[in-house]
Parts: structure tokens; sequence; C-alpha cells
């Protein structure tokens, strides 16, 4: 209850425990920008590092700012965090490997096709698409590999695939009837051109990424309309292509009101608390309260997660 006697919905959710849930080795954390996915994933692995496992994280974002929050410099391969013996954090561009992929697929032609056909080419390769494709090259490596699988007892992964993806992934048909036919434009299916060689390995990824006993999607959303609809939509698109060992994080959640500010923020809160689109609540959901530090640093990542409090 609030001071004025009304109902607290996030009274009636549970706060988020590593220890009440069942975690799987894989773990997947997705969102809408700004919802606190990446605090929430570095907290994760730092809680289950300090738990005496072997983490790795592992950031598919160009937007990451991973090496602020552990203040190491990071690579795509991985690097021992100072302090959190036992966690190993890489931080993948995604961008750079998009500039890799359009050049090993462009570069055998150079010198040997009209400049105009060259142009071309590089122009199929230059959409979003390229950069998701890459991204899913990228993590592909590490949710396939069998020696990763056996050094590290939890991988997480700070940003999950889009189910646009997964579906353009998922369609070998598509991939033959792209070599048998011209593909004109820039569609994301002629981007995939490069990519043949590698259908076992992605097939093999979307298996484990939709096998519950391996892989769990952690949908994080704030306590307001806008991301709690995204999560919504994401969570349909991944059910839809198998992906259904799903659980809800609203992160950000404030605990009481004190005055005319806060008592305005907690109320729309409650409201949109009060609505979670239908689509969620089939999953388990935990509440994260609303922190007032920045998640940077050892100390302020563990204390996300309920510690003792440590202000910048």
């Amino acid at each position: 209850m609030d001071q004025r006697g009304a109902v607290n919905m996030s009274d009636q959710l549970e706060a988020f425990d590593l220890s009440k849930i069942k975690l799987t080795k894989y773990l997947f954390f997705t969102g809408k920008g700004g919802v606190g996915k990446t605090s929430l994933a570095c907290a994760v692995s730092v809680n289950l590092a300090d738990s005496g496992n072997k983490v790795l994280l592992i950031s598919t974002d160009p937007a990451s700012n991973l090496q602020d929050v552990f203040a190491t410099e990071l690579d795509g391969k991985g690097v021992q965090i100072n302090g959190a013996p036992g966690l190993v954090v890489a931080n993948l561009d995604p961008e750079e490997a998009a500039r890799e992929y359009r050049e090993s697929v462009v570069g055998p032609y150079r010198g040997k096709l009209p400049d105009s056909v060259i142009t071309n080419m590089e122009e199929q390769l230059s959409g979003s698409c390229t950069v998701e494709i890459a991204a899913f090259d990228q993590f592909s490596n590490f949710i396939t590999n069998k020696t990763t699988e056996d050094l590290y007892d939890y991988i997480i992964f700070d940003t999950a695939p889009t189910g646009h993806t997964l579906r353009m992934l998922q369609l070998p048909s598509a991939w033959s009837n792209f070599i048998a036919e011209s593909t004109h434009g820039a569609s994301c299916l002629g981007q995939l051109a490069g990519l043949q060689d590698k259908k076992d390995m992605y097939k093999n990824a979307v298996i484990n990424l939709a096998d519950k006993a391996k892989t769990t999607l952690i949908l994080v959303s704030r306590p307001e309309e806008t991301p709690l609809l995204e999560a919504e939509r994401s969570s349909i698109e991944l059910s839809d292509l198998g992906i259904k060992n799903q659980l809800l994080v609203i992160n950000g959640v404030l605990g009481e009101a004190t005055d005319d500010l806060s008592r305005k923020i907690f109320s729309k809160q409650q409201d949109a608390l009060g609505k979670i689109p239908s689509g969620l609540k089939e999953f388990e959901t935990y509440t994260i309260p609303l922190r007032t530090y920045n998640i940077l640093g050892l100390d302020n990542i563990r204390a996300f997660l309920g510690g003792v409090l440590y202000y910048l």
C-alpha cells in the first residue's frame, strides 16, 4: 500500500532474486534501449561469478558501454575482469564484422567485374540486415562452440537476436532461391549470399536458442507502457520461432512517493504495472527497484541486485 492506502502493484510481483530462479546455461537479455538490460546482464554475470561459477558475458550491441561499466579495455575474444574471478567479458563489434563480411563477399570480384556491378553488390550489403547477420554470425560461434560450452558454467548475452534475424536464418529454401535466381535491390535475402557455408552452424544456433533446457530469454522492461509493449512484441516474435523459455524483469520500479514529482512517476508506473500486456502475463515476472546511482564499477554492479549501495 502507498501512503494514501492505494494498492501498490509492485507488491503483487516478485522481487528479482537469482537464488529463486532456475537458470539455464545460456541467458539472453533483450529489451528496448534504456531499460537497463546491460546493467542487469552485468549484475547477473558478476553475481554468478562471485558464487564460484565460470561466466562469459558477451555484448553484440554496436552501442555497448561494457568497457565503461567494467572500466576495462575489452575485445571480441574475451577479457578477464579484475576483481571478479571467473568472469570473462567479450565486446563484439557487429559494425566491424559487417564491414569484414561485406569485403569477404565483394573482395574476390574486385578487378574481375565491372565497377557498376561491384557498387551494386556493396549497396545490397549496406543495410541494417548485414549488421544483424554479422552479429548473429559472431555469437553463433559462441553458442555452438563445444570448447566454449565446456569451459563456462554460464554464457550470457547482452542483446538477443531479433525475430527478424532468426526468421532469415531459419529459411534455407530462401538461401537456395537466392543462389538459383538473381536478386536485385537491398533485400536482406541478398545479404545472406556469403553465408552459404555456415548454414549448419546457424541451424544449430537456432536449435540451441529454442532448447528450453539450455536457453532462457530474459525480457527487460521499465514500468512504462511503451517498453512493456516492445517487450511483448519481441516475446511474441521469438515465441513464434520456438523460443518460449522466457521471463520478464521490470527494472526501475519506484517503491514509494515522497513529493509531487515522485507521486506523478509512481502513479504512472502503477498504471503501467496494472496494465501489463496480455502477451507477457504467462511468464514469470520479477521487479528491480529504481536505483539512484550509475551502474559503473564492480561495487555498483554488485549493489544493483540488492547489495549495499555505493554512490559515485
